[in-house]
Parts: C-alpha cells; structure tokens; sequence
C-alpha cells in the first residue's frame, strides 16, 4: 500500500477482490486519522474473516473448503467463481438458487450458468429449481434433487482427488450451511 508518508507490504486474510476495495476504504480512513501504517497493517491482518462470507476452511491436506453460504446474488455469485478459479487443485463450485431475483431469476440463472461454463471450474454441483438452469449450460456439472444425494457425491469426489477446493454458496432460505457443516463433520 502507497501513501504520501510511505509504503507497506500487505497479504490480505481474505479471498475476494471486494476485500481489496474494503481494505483499501478503511486503511484510507485510518490514515486521515494519523493513524501509522503498521498498526493499519496490523489491523487489517487481524481482521477476522466472517462466518459463511468466502470463509476459507481447511478440511485436511491438499482440501479446502470456501464457505459462501451467507447470501447469493449475481454480483456475489461472480465474484465467487473467479475466487474458485484462482484456488488450488481440483475445483468443485456446489450453488443452490439465487433468492429475490424476481421475474429474471430464470435469466440470471442461466447467465450465470453461461459464465461457469466457460470458467475453469473442474465441477460444478447444482440444487435448487432455478439452479437447475445452471446446470443445464454447464458441461461439467450435476444436478441434484436432494441434499443428502449431494452431499454424498461430493464426499466421493473430494476423497477421489488429492488435491481439491470446494465452494459453496446460496442463498440464505436455500440453507447450504448445512452442507458446510457436514463436510467439517466428515
């Protein structure tokens, strides 16, 4: 980071170029207040990251779990397939719908599926009526018609490759926190 008094090395906790955009904002703040640039540093490294908000969790070696599951819409939606893209090993996006969307939720849906599809996610893992949309443009992907059923194929996957990064988003009423749970659990 650059300031007129200086400048200072950050690796930022989080995932998301948001995060930048929102680092950027308060070490601005903190610096109009004379605050040093070590201790904003020293701020924003121990900034917790926030349950369910591209929340990374590491489930053994070589497997890591991105928990999105707090809230789904298609800015958030897109910027977790390019924070998917960027991790490491085999990479498996599991989206259920996008709530509040309106007469376009179908639209929304399969413009999201249109951009999955062209991303370099290995595999992509649907639930939800609307999500089904995505999983129809998808060529890499699988739609499920209950959890348990997923849940279960995506145990088999992850266990199958050795290296893996799941993410997983929806939308809160959707309640795929329920499968983060049960992924940690396992």
């Amino acid at each position: 980071m650059y300031t007129p008094s200086g400048k200072i090395d950050i690796k930022l906790p989080f995932l998301g170029y948001q995060s930048v955009s929102n680092a950027l904002a308060a070490s601005a703040l903190a610096f109009s207040l004379h605050i040093p640039l070590k201790q904003i540093k020293d701020g924003l490294l121990s900034t917790p990251t926030l349950p369910g908000r591209l929340e990374s969790i590491k489930l053994s070696i070589n497997k890591i779990l991105i928990n999105d599951t707090y809230n789904s819409n298609v800015a958030s939606m897109i910027s977790a397939i390019k924070v998917l893209e960027k991790m490491p090993g085999y990479k498996i996006l599991v989206v259920s719908d996008m709530a509040e969307l309106g007469e376009k939720s179908i639209l929304y849906h399969k413009m999201i599926g249109n951009i999955a599809n062209l991303s370099k996610i290995d595999s992509i893992l649907t639930i939800g009526k609307n999500s089904y949309e995505i999983s129809k443009i998808c060529k890499n992907s699988i739609h499920f018609l209950e959890k348990e059923k997923l849940k279960q194929s995506l145990k088999e996957t992850i266990l199958k490759e050795d290296q893996t990064t799941v993410l997983i988003k929806g939308s809160r009423n959707t309640k795929m926190e329920q499968i983060v749970e049960y992924l940690i659990k396992e």
